[in-house]
């Protein structure tokens, strides 16, 4: 809308409201009144000739009135020049005056972040001249990648505090906590099959009579989504997840963690005692300033680079056309190209951020930590990788039950059975035969913010935590 406001104003002043336009209209007036006598249009004649006779008399009258109120003002300057106000070509760039007595300058134009939609986001054309300003003279402050309140202050709106692990409340899905059995010979044989026939095989038995077994159609996705569109394990390893995920904002604290792109300690002689110190905790993964350097790079280089590109997700959306998971099943292949549409958007949306990275700190690894993260650059890199996390958790769940050992393939193997078991008796933990380290500890999926849990459906979800529940 300022745009357009200037736009309109600009057109107004130089372009209608000029000497040059009000020749042309009389020039055009005159043509006309001279081809109404040519056709021997008389009356037409007389009413136009009329119509510039009134224009005319408005108009000089107007000027007259203005010399008038100037002459009142004790302002003659009116009255030395009573010449239309002309317009210089070089105001486009300064500012067009309107009549009010205020001018419409047009800002430095540049590109902003997607965060300009939140209502709290600083201006970013005063973060762009700032920056200079900055980079000379605070090499210990400058402005905020994104955006945010306190983006240019030390003390921005991103002040995070370690807090306890993040539970994830799955409501209205199942009652893990209440109907679960402990993994052991105390535990009930009869609760543990109950649950798993909750947890596993009813889910799994339904989409396998419905659209198709969904733990293939995951585990495709996920190869899918790996070699053509990003390589997730590869992305996240470039963050760090753990305190995105595992940590509270709390902007009233006195101490807490400063997410920053570095961890470097500072100097605080407003703590209490005086001469204490507080840490950036890095949203980049890297021991050393070398390995930061790497992880801030494009996705598809450095030594976490993948192979995906514009052109492979071109050829899986082509593939797709061709795939029998998709004949006869239009609701599916819809399913799927939302979610490919998402990841591949998420994936420039990172590129993004990184190559914002690079341009504040001129690619220098020594300068990161003089860049602060805002909040809502924080919010937006949680939900996008806990997005991703999720994926590549999915998959590794159902690679856990799928290949879990014995002579029937999976947890629900041992359940689809005829007859039905009475009983399930303890599962086997050691992480040489059942691998369930992939589902524990740091990989545990109710540790995964559930910002966008779009991924995956009900059922999938009461499979996906009840396993968790169990063995984590």
């Amino acid at each position: 809308m300022y745009y357009i406001r200037y736009i309109l104003s600009w057109i107004y002043h130089n372009v209608l409201y000029t000497d040059a336009t009000l020749a042309i209209v009389r020039i055009l007036i005159f043509i006309g009144l001279v081809s109404l006598l040519v056709y021997r249009e008389y009356i037409l004649f007389v009413l136009l000739g009329i119509i510039v006779i009134c224009a005319e008399w408005l108009i000089y009258t107007e000027d007259e009135r203005n010399d008038v109120k100037q002459l009142f003002s004790f302002d003659t300057t009116m009255l030395l020049d009573k010449s239309r106000r002309t317009v210089d070509k070089d105001e486009l760039t300064r500012g067009i005056p309107v009549k009010e007595g205020f001018s419409i300058g047009i800002p430095k134009i540049i590109q902003g972040g997607d965060a300009g939609k939140d209502h709290r986001r600083s201006n970013k054309f005063i973060e762009e001249d700032s920056n200079d300003f900055t980079d000379k003279y605070f090499s210990s402050k400058q402005c905020s990648i994104e955006s945010g309140i306190g983006s240019i202050s030390m003390f921005g709106s991103n002040e995070l505090l370690e807090g306890s692990t993040r539970t994830v409340k799955i409501s209205g899905i199942y009652d893990f906590a209440g109907k679960v059995t402990s993994n052991n010979a105390s535990g009930d044989v009869a609760k543990r099959l109950n649950y798993f026939n909750d947890c596993v095989y009813e889910p799994v038995y339904r989409s396998i009579k419905g659209s198709g077994d969904f733990r293939d159609i995951k585990k495709k996705m996920y190869q899918d989504i790996n070699n053509k569109i990003i390589n997730i394990k590869r992305c996240t390893s470039r963050f760090n997840t753990k305190i995105l995920f595992d940590t509270s904002s709390d902007v009233t604290a006195d101490i807490s963690k400063r997410l920053s792109l570095s961890d470097k300690a500072k100097e605080d002689t407003q703590i209490t005692g005086g001469g204490g110190k507080y840490d950036y905790v890095s949203l980049i993964i890297g021991d050393k300033n070398s390995d930061k350097l790497n992880n801030i790079q494009a996705l598809n280089k450095g030594p976490k680079a993948d192979n995906a590109s514009d052109q492979t997700y071109s050829d899986l959306l082509r593939l797709m056309n061709s795939d029998d998971r998709y004949k006869n099943n239009d609701a599916l292949k819809q399913k799927h190209l939302n979610v490919y549409s998402k990841v591949y958007g998420f994936r420039n949306r990172i590129d993004e951020i990184l190559s914002m990275i690079r341009e504040q700190t001129k690619n220098d690894a020594s300068l990161l930590h003089t860049i602060r993260v805002s909040e809502s650059l924080v919010q937006e890199l949680r939900m996008i990788l806990a997005y991703l996390s999720i994926i590549e958790r999915t998959n590794d769940i159902i690679v856990f039950e799928t290949e879990y050992p014995g002579n029937l393939k999976g947890i629900y193997g041992k359940l689809a059975t005829t007859p039905r078991p009475a009983t399930l008796d303890v599962f086997d933990t050691s992480t040489t035969t059942t691998k369930v380290a992939t589902i524990r500890g740091d990989n545990d999926i109710f540790k995964i913010p559930l910002d966008d849990d779009t991924y995956n459906t009900i059922d999938e979800k009461r499979y996906l935590y009840g396993i968790t529940f169990y063995f984590a």
